[in-house]
């Protein structure tokens, strides 16, 4: 795992979750393509990209 210096023990802690819930989201975003639910797939999709970009805002803060 990476770190990041410059953020915070809560921020670092931060990313290791969003780390992991992006692995629970990619997944429940296979099982979806694989059981052909669409709309559930693009759900998690945005979900996804939520996720990154919450990421990459607290990765910002590192360089900060």
């Amino acid at each position: 795992m990476e770190r990041y210096h410059g953020l915070s023990p809560e921020e670092q802690a931060r990313i290791t979750d969003i780390q992991d819930l992006l692995i629970e989201r990619y997944v429940e975003q296979k099982e979806a393509l694989e059981e052909g639910e669409q709309a559930r797939e693009r759900e998690i999709e945005f979900e996804i990209k939520d996720l990154k970009r919450e990421m990459e805002t607290i990765k910002e803060w590192a360089n900060a």
